[in-house]
C-alpha cells in the first residue's frame, strides 16, 4: 500500500488547474440574480472605499474575524490556523487595507479597483473604460482583454446587481495568487498554508487552485496515497466572505455588503464545474494506481496523457460555454436554452437552505456526481470537431463545432450554477 501510496502521489502531482470556472462570473451572475427580487428591487448602493468601512467598523470587524477564525479550527479538519500576527487589530494609522487582507490571508498586492463590468442591460457610455492592469494583477492578460471594466468612484450610487455581478468575478483577478510557502512573494512564508499541493506553475494563476478547487468526495484510497488532494480551501473562502457581507449589511454599508457577497459567489460557483470537483473525471481507482505504478518505474506516457487529457478538456469546454454564451448576448438572443438556465428558478426549492455544509455536501458532491458523464461526453464532442476547436489569430476563439448533448448537459449544470448562486444570496441578504 506505501508503494501504491508514493506511486499515485507521483501521478497526481501534476494535476492541471483552469483560470476560471465557467467563464465570466459577472455575467453569469448578472444573468441569475436578475430577476430575484431582493437584488432586483434593492434600492440603488453609494459606492464607499474600504478604508472608510475598516475606519468605521475596525472594532467590531476584530471580533467578526477572530470568530470566523475559531470556527475554522473547531470545525475544517486539518486546517492551517491564521499565524497570531495576522490578527486584524484596528489602530491608528498604518496600512489599513492591507493588514485586513493579510488578516484574511489574500493576496495584499490585488487592486481592488472601484469599478462595474460591462453588463447585460445596463448602460455605461460616458464613464471611463479601465485597462485590465488596472483591475487584475497578472502580468498576462490576454484572457480578460475582452472583459469591459469601467470607473466607479465612492460616493455615486449603482444598481445592487451591477456590484454584486461585477464583484463575483473579482476572486480571479489575483485574490488566492502566491500565497503557498514555495511561491514567490513576501506573504506565503507567513501565512501557513504550506507548500502548494498541487497546480501547474507554468501558469501564474496556477497558484489559486486549492481556494478554487473542492475535492471533498474522492475515493478514500485516492486521499491515503495522495493526501495533499485535500488540502483545499474554497469553504474558507465562502463563510469568510459571507459572513463579512452579512456583517456588512446589518452594519449599514450595503456597498461592501454586495461586494463581500459577490466573492463569496465566486467559489460556490467554481464547484459547479465538475472540474472543479474530481480530480480526474473519467478515470477510476483502480485505471489510476495503474497508470501511477508504470509512471513510477519510469513509464509515464499515460500518466501525462491522462494529465493533459483533463487539462485539455477542461479547458476547450470552459472555451466552448464562454463562445456560446457570448454569442447569445451579442445576438441579443433571450429565448435560448443557456440564458433560461442561469435564471430558472424551478429547482431552487429542491435544495436546503444555504448554510457553512452547502459547499461540500450539496454543491460539489453534485458535480462530482456529475463529472465522469461530462467528461465522457466531451470526449466524443472533441472526437467529432477537434480541429475547429482552439483560438485563431489575435485571441479570438475560432468556430467551435455544436454538439446538442453537449449543450443540454451545460444547460443542466448552469442551472445549478443559478439555482446555488439564488439560494447562497436569499441565506447572505437581511
Amino acid at each position: 500500500m506505501k508503494y501504491l501510496a508514493l506511486a499515485l502521489s507521483l501521478s497526481l502531482v501534476g494535476l492541471p488547474s483552469a483560470a476560471m470556472a465557467w467563464s465570466n462570473h459577472a455575467l453569469g451572475t448578472a444573468l441569475a440574480l436578475a430577476n430575484l427580487p431582493q437584488i432586483k428591487d434593492a434600492p440603488p448602493v453609494p459606492v464607499e472605499s474600504l478604508e472608510s468601512f475598516l475606519e468605521e467598523e475596525g472594532v467590531a470587524l476584530e471580533q467578526l474575524l477572530d470568530e470566523q477564525e475559531e470556527f475554522f479550527q473547531e470545525t475544517l479538519a486539518d486546517y492551517p490556523a491564521r499565524p497570531d500576527d495576522l490578527r486584524w487589530i484596528p489602530t491608528h494609522g498604518g496600512d489599513h487595507r492591507k493588514a485586513f487582507l493579510m488578516a484574511l490571508r489574500v493576496n495584499p498586492e490585488i487592486k481592488l479597483a472601484y469599478f462595474v463590468q460591462a453588463l447585460p442591460g445596463m448602460d455605461w457610455s460616458g464613464r471611463t473604460l479601465l485597462d485590465a492592469s488596472d483591475v487584475l494583477v497578472f502580468r498576462k492578460l490576454s484572457l480578460w482583454r475582452e472583459w469591459r471594466f469601467y470607473q466607479v468612484q465612492p460616493g455615486e450610487t449603482l444598481p445592487a446587481l451591477a456590484v454584486v455581478a461585477s464583484a463575483a468575478d473579482e476572486p480571479d483577478y489575483g485574490h488566492d495568487i502566491n500565497l503557498f510557502s514555495d511561491n514567490p512573494g513576501e506573504v506565503g512564508a507567513r501565512y501557513n498554508f504550506g507548500k502548494q499541493p498541487f497546480g501547474d506553475a507554468r501558469f501564474e494563476y496556477s497558484s489559486q487552485a486549492p481556494f478554487h478547487i473542492g475535492y471533498y468526495h474522492e475515493d478514500e484510497l485516492i486521499y491515503r496515497a495522495a493526501p495533499y488532494l485535500a488540502r483545499t480551501y474554497p469553504e474558507v473562502r465562502v463563510y469568510q466572505y459571507l459572513g463579512l457581507a452579512r456583517f456588512a449589511f446589518e452594519s449599514g454599508h450595503p456597498y461592501w455588503g454586495y461586494r463581500f457577497l459577490g466573492w463569496g459567489l465566486h467559489y460556490i460557483q467554481d464547484l459547479t464545474q465538475p472540474y472543479h470537483a474530481k480530480a480526474l473525471p473519467g478515470h477510476g481507482t483502480l485505471r489510476l494506481f495503474w497508470v501511477a505504478l508504470k509512471a513510477a518505474v519510469g513509464l509515464d506516457t499515460d500518466k501525462l496523457a491522462a494529465i493533459e487529457q483533463v487539462a485539455n478538456r477542461h479547458t476547450q469546454v470552459e472555451q466552448y460555454q464562454a463562445e456560446w454564451l457570448r454569442k447569445l448576448l451579442r445576438e441579443g438572443s433571450n429565448d435560448n436554452p443557456l440564458l433560461r438556465a442561469y435564471a430558472d428558478t424551478r429547482i431552487d426549492a429542491d435544495y436546503p437552505t444555504f448554510d457553512g455544509e452547502s459547499l461540500r455536501l450539496v454543491v460539489s458532491q453534485e458535480s462530482y456526481d456529475a463529472a465522469d458523464d461530462f467528461d465522457e461526453r466531451i470526449a466524443h464532442w472533441l472526437a467529432g470537431g477537434q480541429s475547429q476547436v482552439g483560438f485563431s489569430q489575435g485571441n479570438q476563439l475560432a468556430p467551435l463545432p455544436e454538439d446538442v448533448q453537449l449543450n443540454q448537459i451545460l444547460v443542466r449544470l448552469i442551472r445549478h450554477f443559478g439555482a446555488h448562486s439564488r439560494n447562497a444570496t436569499r441565506a447572505t441578504l437581511p
